[in-house]
């Protein structure tokens, strides 16, 4: 019996350390993935920050890589500082603190209109019966920057050649106005010895029965017998100028 009670006190006395060992390792597994996520956390708000930041900055200076590479780590600096949450966390386990946390090769925004974010940092741990460790972390953030739709040069000349147009019928060019006034002319009466007087000519269509009273309109150069004549009215149809194959109006086309 007394054999069987010192076997268990020397179990006891290893495997308690070994159990604390351990315990202390995953205490500090769990603080560096804290730190990572705190880290992360800060860094995706800074990101947000700097998307919004890119379209006042881009209607300001009208270029779309506005800040240089090296003044892009000095500025997602300052501002993860505001935003990080548990400074003292950091300064416990990142080597150099918040100011450890570094920024380089970061695009604010980058050709394609993100905010590209690389992200760096040097955690240190000090783990009982192991010493002093360092692991080399790095993070990627991309955030879309708020820079509106950008139109491509292929996409313009698709919706240039889709836009609808106004085709009157029998007519023989095509109209980027509905109000335009060879679409909605203004009809007047006129003698038919004035309107020929004045160089209108009869309409092919009523033009032979007009006697006194005639009926001509501004841009036209035909004199028509009859107001309701369907050479003044226009039947007009909206078509995609892909369907069309006549030129443009001379006063609204341009």
């Amino acid at each position: 019996m007394k054999n069987n009670k010192g076997s268990v006190s020397i179990e006891a006395a290893v495997s308690f350390p070994v159990f604390l060992f351990t315990m202390l390792f995953f205490i500090y597994v769990c603080q560096i993935y804290k730190v990572k996520a705190t880290i992360y956390e800060g860094c995706i708000e800074t990101a947000e920050y700097m998307a919004q930041y890119s379209y006042l900055s881009e209607q300001i200076a009208g270029e779309k890589n506005f800040i240089t590479d090296a003044a892009a780590a000095g500025m997602l600096l300052i501002r993860f500082r505001e935003y990080v949450d548990d400074k003292a966390l950091l300064e416990k386990y990142v080597v150099g603190g918040e100011s450890g946390v570094c920024f380089v090769g970061s695009s604010l925004p980058d050709d394609h209109g993100y905010i590209d974010l690389q992200i760096t940092y040097l955690v240190h741990v000090n783990i009982p019966l192991l010493g002093n460790h360092s692991r080399l972390c790095s993070e990627h953030i991309r955030q879309r920057a708020y820079l509106g739709y950008r139109e491509s040069a292929e996409e313009k000349n698709e919706d240039e050649d889709d836009r609808y147009v106004f085709v009157a019928k029998n007519g023989v060019v095509y109209h980027t106005s509905r109000s335009c006034t060879y679409l909605m002319p203004d009809i007047h009466s006129s003698s038919k010895t004035a309107a020929e007087k004045n160089g209108y000519s009869p309409c092919e269509y009523c033009g032979a029965s007009a006697e006194g009273t005639v009926y001509i309109t501004t841009d036209g150069n035909r004199y028509h017998s009859m107001r309701n004549c369907s050479r003044l009215k226009r039947t007009v149809a909206r078509k995609k100028l892909s369907e069309v194959e006549l030129p443009p109006c001379s006063k609204c086309g341009n």
